[in-house]
């Protein structure tokens, strides 16, 4: 008896719309940022960044860096690079070792398996020289950021502070910020594909190429008497230096992301404070001023997300219109009225100065906007607000008030 197999009814699976916050007919319409999900490198820098103990209370604003504070992130930043340093030397120093000793002088080329084993030790030292030193580095660095951020006063020890640890282990463990479209914002907007490339391979080929320059020299000084192995050892000095520098450039980088949150909402503070309520109109531009300037720096710095959110906390949700659009940017501002235009030049000098640097297109992009709305270009009351962000001085509203 043969059973009849049973029907099968294939139905559509019916996909229910995602909730999201706001209105996402548009896609123009800014929303906050998803939770990101975590690559294995940041998820561990997270976890080496959350500490058990609380910060120390700061007595002023964590932007405001008083004497005790500096001397305690100078000491935080000194260990920092005379660890690095030491590593960066060490490591060269084995390298070097490994290859006067280990590394095969005559070997027939025609031979692969024969090159392979001769230079089989010498590879593996070199190898596993590296991958301990950038343990270490890494290991370092995490520790001298949540060393900073403990001095500082800055909290990280909540669920409201993920965001702060994702920055601060992505500054540790030298990760690019987003550049994914977020907030309505396009950090790649104004970016070429070959100018991406570019930036790539010149990262990636500075310590090669700072390494083939000084052998070079050295070769060229001392002639004949360049030995192998004297050659092998002028990498040291270079690692070291080279090790130095990237971790005074973490622990910097570090300490404007700790000051960021703090200096973003004292700054625009000054900044409403000296004007009346913006129109519909001004609210549009001052959103465009912050999406310009992430545009200009081509990556979501965590201090730019904090002065978005801040601008939003003070005007309320952006309009429907691209956040990332220059030209679009400044036809506006020079529509304004003269108070509304000054009120945007000087959030556009905050957004410019609070990811710790002025870019040649971030001045550009002041320039351009102090040329439409009928100012002379002066880009002095930017570099004075960045000087003092960045050293922790306290920043007064005269200064803000400046770059309008």
């Amino acid at each position: 008896m043969t059973l009849a197999r049973p029907s099968v009814v294939v139905t559509r699976t019916t996909r229910w719309p995602r909730v999201t916050r706001g209105n996402t007919a548009n896609p123009l319409v800014p929303r906050p940022l998803p939770r990101p999900r975590l690559k294995l490198l940041e998820r561990v820098g997270v976890r080496a960044v959350r500490r058990t103990r609380s910060a120390t209370e700061p007595v002023d604003a964590i932007h405001v860096l008083n004497e005790g504070e500096r001397a305690e992130l100078r000491r935080v930043e000194r260990g920092a690079v005379l660890r690095a340093a030491a590593a960066g030397a060490l490591a060269a120093v084995l390298c070097a070792a490994a290859e006067s000793t280990l590394a095969p002088e005559d070997v027939d080329l025609g031979d692969p398996a024969a090159l392979a084993w001769a230079w089989a030790p010498f590879g593996a030292v070199l190898a596993l020289v590296t991958v301990t030193e950038i343990l270490f580095l890494y290991a370092s660095s995490l520790r001298a950021v949540r060393d900073l951020a403990y001095a500082a006063g800055l909290p990280l020890d909540g669920e409201e502070s993920d965001e702060t640890r994702l920055a601060l282990a992505r500054a540790a463990l030298e990760l690019p910020s987003p550049i994914e479209p977020s907030f309505g914002v396009d950090p790649q907007h104004e970016a070429t594909r070959a100018e991406l490339l570019a930036a790539s391979f010149a990262y990636k080929g500075k310590t090669a190429l700072t390494n083939f320059l000084f052998k070079a020299f050295v070769r060229r000084a001392l002639g004949r008497a360049a030995t192998r192995v004297l050659l092998a050892f002028t990498a040291v000095p270079v690692n070291a230096a080279w090790n130095a520098w990237v971790a005074w450039s973490v622990v910097r980088e570090a300490r404007i992301r700790v000051m960021g949150p703090s200096a973003a909402e004292e700054l625009l503070g000054h900044a409403f404070a000296a004007s009346e309520k913006p129109s519909p109109a001004c609210a549009a531009v001052l959103h465009q001023a912050v999406g310009c300037a992430i545009v200009r720096t081509r990556e979501l710095h965590p201090n730019l997300v904090v002065l978005l959110r801040a601008m939003r906390a003070h005007l309320g949700p952006p309009p429907q219109r691209r956040l990332d659009d220059v030209p679009g940017f400044l036809l506006a501002l020079a529509a304004l009225p003269e108070e509304e235009r000054r009120l945007t030049l000087r959030c556009l000098t905050i957004a410019a100065i609070i990811d710790g640097r002025l870019s040649r297109r971030e001045r550009q992009l002041l320039v351009q906007a102090q040329q439409v709305t009928g100012h002379e270009p002066d880009l002095g009351p930017a570099e004075r607000l960045l000087r003092d962000f960045g050293s922790g001085n306290p920043v007064p509203a005269a200064d803000v008030l400046a770059g309008g």
